[in-house]
């Protein structure tokens, strides 16, 4: 019996060791074949052509690296970023539509990916990010905010896990700006999601990578991008819309050391930085680049901006511009614009006729979303004809031609140039506008009060523009409670026109000056 009994015992040892070494195996085998992430050659070449915006080339390198690493998730990531670009730029719902159901299916294949890898919740985060950003544009805010939520808790978690993996710091920036400069009204939404953050810290994180001078390969191939992000956010949220200058050469410099950088994304960031900062004819120079770039995907908000640039050195060939983007563009944002834009081309050449035709279409195409719509369809349901000098200053002034602004303002006698409320109002900011950009501070404080006295309770975006201008001025000089105050002065004059814009840029205002302050 007892030899019965350790004859047991033996077979009972051996089905044990059998049973570890086939567990042994099992785990060998699920860890050899668990997805991987691999940013290869193939990988990186694919990221670059994305960023130079040749979807069909990136594609067909996706497709490549499938096929020879079947467990490489990187081109999961790469080809979000496909769909991110298509709808962030083309605005196409019905696009969307089709393509928003890719979502799920690629989160699933990245959460089966290497727990242990930095690209694990780089990947996830940056695919549910792309889709928060995207779904903005379509309105469908719930959902992006807990998207939004989902990034940063992944970004975060990498933060802590893998602090030297530079490249997540893009996307965690991102969400520190969205935290930033959401509306007060909408604080509640990312108090309840745990996601905080500032314009400063958001620009501080992304700063990271783009100021970037190591060795890192992975680091370095997303400068370009990371550049893009600083350079378009610095140039519309920062106080000093000239800080976005500095960025000019570093994305020249990027262009030349990699042609496939060479994209309309970069033309766009160039362009939008020349032009805030009136250097219209080089602006001009910049978008007639992309004439040379084929076989893109089509960037058709660029045409827009010609129009815009052209328009503002009084060029009427500009109506080419406006009507080849509402000729193509499929989305519904600056439609309405481009209709105010040719309409104003047809009031500067006396054609009343003409305006009026194209102030109708205003009212019935397009979306009030953006503030430039708003603005436009504000204006066509005054049904007031524009005032022709003050047109021209304005445009002049938004082009940089500062002095041909001011004789446009100067050279007749304002009884001969004010004939209503709108006029008196707009007469003050233009020339506070164009004071204040040469230097002459006192007067230009003196034409924001005026402006805001006579327009606070009014429908325009003059006086609450006026109010931001004031605080830039004052903050620029370091008089912080004036500035805090204008700011918030603000913020509390209702307008239906550029609202969300001047709210965004003074929201971040406060938020620069808020340690600055003295405390009482």
């Amino acid at each position: 019996m007892r030899w019965i009994d350790n004859t047991r015992t033996i077979n009972l040892k051996g089905t044990c060791i059998r049973l570890i070494l086939i567990s042994g195996a099992f785990l060998l085998f699920n860890s050899l074949s668990e997805a991987q992430y691999s940013f290869n050659a193939n990988c990186q070449r694919a990221y670059q052509a994305i960023l130079a915006l040749k979807f069909a080339e990136a594609q067909k390198l996706i497709e490549s690296e499938k096929a020879l690493n079947e467990s490489n998730l990187i081109p999961v990531y790469l080809e979000n970023y496909i769909d991110f670009l298509t709808l962030f730029i083309s605005e196409d719902r019905i696009t969307y539509e089709r393509l928003k159901h890719n979502k799920s299916e690629r989160i699933d294949k990245l959460e089966n990916g290497n727990k242990n890898s930095p690209y694990y919740n780089f990947c996830l985060a940056e695919v549910s990010l792309q889709w928060a950003l995207a779904r903005l544009k379509f309105g469908d805010y719930t959902t992006a905010a807990f998207e939004i939520r989902r990034a940063h808790a992944l970004l975060t978690a990498n933060e802590v896990l893998f602090p030297g993996f530079t490249i997540h710091k893009i996307g965690l920036g991102m969400v520190h700006v969205i935290a930033g400069i959401v509306p007060d009204n909408y604080k509640w939404v990312i108090a309840m999601m745990g996601v905080d953050g500032s314009l400063d810290q958001g620009l501080s994180d992304i700063k990271q990578v783009a100021e970037y001078s190591g060795t890192d390969k992975i680091v370095l191939l997303f400068k370009p991008e990371a550049s893009f992000y600083l350079a378009f956010l610095t140039v519309n949220l920062q106080k000093d819309k000239k800080e976005a200058l500095a960025f000019l050469p570093t994305l020249l410099d990027q262009i030349n050391e990699d042609p496939l950088v060479k994209s309309p994304l970069i033309l766009f960031a160039r362009s939008t930085i020349l032009m805030k900062n009136g250097h219209n004819d080089e602006a001009l120079t910049v978008l007639q680049e992309r004439v040379a770039l084929t076989q893109r995907f089509p960037f058709y908000y660029l045409d827009y901006m010609e129009g815009i640039a052209r328009l503002n050195r009084l060029d009427y060939t500009s109506n080419l511009c406006f009507e080849g983007f509402l000729r193509h563009f499929r989305g519904q944002n600056y439609i309405r614009s481009s209709y105010q834009k040719l309409a104003w081309i047809a009031a500067l050449q006396g054609d009343t006729l003409g305006f009026n035709k194209l102030m109708k279409q205003v009212k019935t195409k397009g979306a009030s979303v953006v503030d430039e719509d708003k603005q436009a369809l504000n204006e066509a349901e005054t049904g007031i004809f524009p005032n022709i000098r003050l047109l021209r200053a304005r445009l002049l002034f938004d082009g940089g031609y500062f002095d041909y602004a001011l004789h446009e303002m100067l050279d007749t006698p304002v009884k001969n140039t004010v004939k209503s409320k709108r006029d008196l109002v707009e007469y003050n900011y233009r020339l506070a506008r164009i004071f204040h950009e040469t230097g002459n501070y006192f007067k230009a404080l003196e034409y924001y009060k005026l402006t805001i006295q006579y327009g606070k309770k009014e429908p325009f975006y003059f006086a609450a523009g006026s109010a931001f201008q004031m605080g830039l001025l004052y903050e620029s000089n370091g008089v912080y409670d004036k500035a805090d105050s204008a700011y918030r002065l603000c913020l509390s004059i209702n307008t239906p026109e550029y609202k969300t814009t001047l709210g965004e840029k003074a929201r971040a205002g406060l938020n620069r000056i808020e340690k600055k302050i003295p405390k009482i």
